[in-house]
C-alpha cells in the first residue's frame, strides 16, 4: 500500500518513552504511515542504533524550538503526502486512532478530523479523559473561556490545510499549535468530531509545557491577537456536552483521581480476598487497571500502577514490590516464585536522584512470559518485546549496579526484543539489549547492547556464536504459550 499519512516526531533524544511512540504509530499507521523522527545531530547515531528501523533525520542548524522543527519537517517532506500529523515523544496513538485515518480516507470531503486524548501519568496510567466536542468551528470563543477543544495527538488533517496556514507560527514556544488550530476553525473548512480516546497524552516533569508562567503569558498574547469572540453559548453547550467527564471527576472515578490506596495493612488482607473482589478491589481503591479475563493467583504484587490487559496472568508465590509500574500486555505471563523489584522514582533518597529519565518499571508486549524463581531488578526499565520470554529457572536481570569512576548507585534499561528468548540461570545487567528474534544460551552473560537480530548469544561475556535460521517456528507462532 502506497504511504499518503506523514508522521513528525521531533525529540531532543533522552526520553526512553520514544520507542513507545514509535511503536504505537508502526502499529496503527500499518504500511500507510511514514514516520519521521527529527532530533539534533548529537544524539541522531544514538536514537538510530536504539531504533534502527526508524528514519532519523537531523533536525537543521538553525532551528529554534519543537514548532520550528515541526515546520522543517513538513515543508521538508510534507507536500508529497495526503495527510499530515505529528506526535511528541511520550505520547502513543491508541487503537481507536485508525477510526481517524478511515474516516479522513473514506470521506474525500474532510479536511480534519479529530478525537478525545486519554491523559496518563509518566508511566501510562490513564489520569483522566480530555473534554472535547464536535464544535471545531467555535475553538476560538471556547478558548476565551480557557477550553482547548483538541490536542494534537487526535488528530489528522490534509496536507494542503496545514500549508494554507503557512505552518507553525515560531514565535510561540508553547501554543503554536493552539494558533494552528484556531486559525483553521476561522476557515470554511469540513471537518469531524469521532468520540473515542485515539491517543495518549502524557503528563510529566520536565516537559515544555509545564511551564506555566510562560504557557500563561503565551496564551493572553494569543487571545489578544486573535480578537474578543467569546460566546456564552458555545461554552455553555460544552459544559453540558462534557457533564459526564466533570461528574466523574468532581466522584474521584478510576482514571480521573491519582491517589491510590498504599496502606501495607490493606495489601495484606486485599491478597486473601476471593479473586473477583480482589480484582474489584484493585481497580477501584489501588487504581489498577486489570481486565476482566486478567488473573493474579496467591502473589503479593503492588507496583504503584499495574495495568494487566485481556488474558494476562500472574500465578502463585509470586513478589513485586518497590517500583513504579508493571505493564503486562495480552496475554503475558508470570509464572510462579519470581521476585520482581526496583527502586522507585519521586523519593526523597539521594540515590538515583541524578538520572532524571529513570523509570523503574516492568513492561511486557504480548504474549511474552516469565517462568519460575528468577530475579529482576526494575530499578531501570525491563522491557519485553512480544512473544519474548525468560524461561527456564535462576536467571537475574539486574539493571543497577555501582559506577565505580562515579562512586555512586547507577541504572539503566535493559531490553529483550520480541520474540527473544533467554534461557535458564543467565545473567543480563544493566545497559544490555537482546536483539529481537534472538536466544541468549544457558548460563550466559549479557552485558552488551547487541543489535544483530536472528543470532544465538552465548558464553561469559555473551556474543554471537551461531545463526538462527529464520524458518525456525518459535519465531513466527501467533500464541505465547507453547504446547
Amino acid at each position: 500500500m502506497e504511504k499518503d499519512i506523514l508522521v513528525i516526531t521531533a525529540t531532543r533524544g533522552k526520553r526512553q518513552t520514544l520507542g513507545e511512540t514509535i511503536r504505537s504509530v508502526r502499529e496503527i499507521g500499518s504500511d500507510r504511515v511514514r514516520h519521521i523522527i527529527i532530533a539534533p545531530k548529537t544524539v541522531l547515531q544514538n536514537i538510530a542504533r536504539q531504533y534502527p528501523d526508524t528514519e532519523c533525520v537531523a533536525e537543521p542548524d538553525d532551528a529554534n524550538g519543537i514548532y520550528s522543527v515541526l515546520n522543517y519537517g513538513f515543508r521538508t517532506y510534507g507536500k508529497d503526502y495526503r495527510f499530515l500529523t505529528f506526535l511528541n515523544d511520550d505520547d502513543t496513538w491508541l487503537p481507536e486512532y485508525r477510526k481517524l485515518i478511515d474516516t479522513i480516507t473514506n470521506d474525500g470531503t474532510l479536511a480534519l478530523v479529530y478525537g478525545n486524548t486519554r491523559y496518563v501519568n509518566k508511566y501510562g496510567v490513564k489520569i483522566g479523559t480530555q473534554t472535547c466536542s464536535s464544535q471545531f468551528d467555535k475553538f476560538v470563543p471556547l478558548l476565551h473561556s480557557g477550553i482547548i477543544l483538541l490536542t494534537q495527538q487526535a488528530v489528522i488533517m490534509k496536507s494542503d490545510l496545514f500549508f494554507s496556514i503557512g505552518g507553525f507560527d515560531e514565535s510561540y514556544k508553547l501554543v503554536a499549535d493552539t494558533k494552528l488550530w484556531a486559525q483553521l476553525s476561522m476557515k470554511s473548512i469540513s471537518y469531524k468530531y469521532i468520540n473515542e480516546e485515539c491517543a495518549t497524552y502524557r503528563i510529566q516533569e520536565g516537559q515544555l509545557s509545564s511551564d506555566h508562567t510562560l504557557q500563561k503569558e503565551e496564551h493572553a498574547r494569543l487571545l489578544k491577537e486573535l480578537g474578543d469572540t467569546s460566546s456564552i453559548f458555545s461554552t455553555l453547550t460544552f459544559r453540558i456536552r462534557n457533564i459526564s467527564t466533570y461528574i466523574k471527576r468532581a466522584l474521584g472515578c478510576k482514571g480521573h483521581r491519582r491517589k491510590p490506596i498504599t496502606s501495607k495493612a490493606a495489601q495484606v488482607l486485599t491478597v486473601m480476598l476471593p479473586w473477583r473482589l480482589r480484582r474489584y478491589v484493585l481497580n477501584k481503591y489501588f487504581l489498577y487497571d486489570i481486565a476482566p479475563t486478567a488473573h493474579i493467583g496467591w502473589s503479593f504484587i503492588y507496583p504503584k500502577h499495574l495495568t494487566m490487559d485481556e488474558g494476562a496472568t500472574i500465578g502463585h508465590l509470586n513478589v513485586a514490590i518497590n517500583l513504579d509500574c508493571i505493564r503486562m500486555g495480552r496475554n503475558c505471563i508470570i509464572s510462579r516464585s519470581n521476585w520482581i523489584t526496583g527502586f522507585p522514582t519521586g523519593t526523597d533518597s539521594p540515590h538515583f536522584a541524578h538520572d532524571k529519565e529513570r523509570r523503574s518499571e516492568l513492561i511486557m508486549g504480548d504474549e511474552s512470559s516469565i517462568t519460575k524463581k528468577h530475579h529482576i531488578d526494575c530499578t531501570n526499565s525491563v522491557i519485553l518485546g512480544k512473544f519474548a520470554a525468560i524461561g527456564g529457572y535462576d536467571t537475574q536481570i539486574l539493571t543497577h549496579s555501582v559506577d565505580m569512576m562515579e562512586c555512586r548507585q547507577d541504572s539503566h534499561p535493559i531490553i529483550i526484543g520480541k520474540y527473544s528468548l533467554v534461557a535458564t540461570r543467565s545473567i543480563i545487567t544493566g545497559g544490555a539489549q537482546l536483539p529481537a528474534y534472538s536466544v541468549l544460551c544457558a548460563g550466559a552473560y549479557l552485558g552488551k547492547h547487541y543489535e544483530e537480530e536472528w543470532k544465538m548469544y552465548g558464553g561469559v561475556p555473551a556474543r554471537p556464536i551461531k545463526d538462527i535460521p529464520k524458518e525456525a517456528k518459535r519465531f513466527h507462532r501467533t500464541q505465547g504459550f507453547i504446547i
